[in-house]
């Protein structure tokens, strides 16, 4: 990542066949955690994946773990997906029990984070739901109210019971 772009690096060479001109173009080193490299990475992800979203508003949400149960996650992180279903289980079951006689499928995209701002080791799911569901008659419901107190409790319930089996698997 230091030498990023950088032409002792490496280089590929282009040559104009008619003046003869040349550019040197560096390599990159690819890195998602470079400040070069991961932007890109990241400019290509947000771009493919917009062209896979639905033309619907969006409601964007970040579900976080306490402190204290961060240190679970750092010496297994296996966890880390648990995080991510966790947080798709959350959203679905809550737009279950609202409809009672369907099961509506919302639009999810989770992705998770396992720092913060300030660099320190702190897992959470960012996730960007659609606002409606589509029902099992393939009709469109537009749902724009989000409980969040009811969300984040749910969300609690979900990560403990995670913990637990994978406690209860391990002991």
């Amino acid at each position: 990542m230091l030498k990023c772009r950088e032409l002792s690096e490496g280089y590929s060479e282009y040559r104009c066949p008619t003046c003869g001109e040349r550019k040197y173009v560096a390599f990159t080193c690819k890195s998602r955690f470079c400040t070069s490299c991961g932007k890109k990475s990241t400019d290509d992800w947000v771009e493919n994946l917009c062209q896979e979203l639905l033309d619907v508003p969006h409601r964007h949400m970040v579900f976080t773990i306490p402190e204290k149960l961060r240190i679970v996650f750092l010496k297994d992180r296996k966890l880390l997906k648990d995080l991510s279903d966790a947080a798709g289980e959350t959203i679905i079951s809550s737009f279950w029990e609202r409809s009672k006689k369907q099961k509506p499928t919302p639009g999810i995209v989770c992705a998770i984070h396992t720092f913060g701002r300030d660099l320190k080791w702190n897992p959470h799911v960012h996730v960007l739901v659609t606002e409606g569901v589509l029902r099992e008659d393939k009709q469109w419901k537009v749902v724009n109210y989000f409980h969040y107190e009811m969300l984040r409790k749910r969300w609690q319930h979900f990560i403990l019971k995670d913990l637990k089996a994978q406690y209860m698997k391990n002991n």
